[in-house]
């Protein structure tokens, strides 16, 4: 039985939707930034927006299948640090810490800075503080390293928990003459 007024597709619309549908997905492939360098672009964005949880979600997806060989790894990883940094200091601590035992030749003393910066800034001092120290055993008697442990002093002076200090003062940084 045949419904009147609803036409089956014929021969020649089938073949022109198999034709188009190549086109059609190579389109949204190109709409969406879906290489790792737009990802990261993106996530940089976000950051700058305010926005760590796109932020994050973007440098994840750009981190996604990407070797530690390639450029922008790097890139993407301390992006992921910068965004989990306003969110959760652990994190960022983890991811970075792995990141500079997987790639020491090209993590940098200034990324030990930077990545205390931002957890400084999202209130995660007692992390901040384990990153410093893994910097200053990394870059020992460095001037970088020694302008890091200054702000991480303030910051443990600022801070809301007592442990932060505490916590330097155990690891030979303040107090006993220092």
């Amino acid at each position: 039985m045949a419904f009147r007024g609803c036409r089956s597709p014929g021969a020649d619309s089938m073949k022109t939707m198999r034709n188009l549908l190549p086109l059609a997905l190579l389109g949204l492939a190109a709409c969406g930034g879906s290489d790792p360098e737009s990802l990261v672009r993106e996530g940089a964005a976000a950051l700058g927006k305010g926005d760590a949880g796109s932020a994050l979600s973007r440098f994840d997806d750009a981190l996604d299948g990407l070797p530690s060989t390639d450029p922008i790894y790097l890139r993407a990883v301390l992006g992921r640090c910068e965004a989990l940094a306003r969110t959760d200091g652990a994190l960022a601590r983890e991811a970075f810490l792995e990141l500079a035992a997987k790639l020491p030749d090209k993590v940098r003393e200034d990324d030990y800075g930077l990545v205390c910066s931002w957890l400084i800034q999202g209130g995660f001092t007692l992390d901040a503080i384990d990153v410093m120290k893994a910097g200053d055993t990394r870059f020992p008697n460095s001037a970088q390293m020694m302008t890091t442990l200054d702000a991480v002093i303030a910051a443990a002076n600022r801070a809301d928990t007592p442990d932060a200090l505490k916590k330097l003062e155990t690891m030979g940084y303040v107090g006993g003459g220092q």
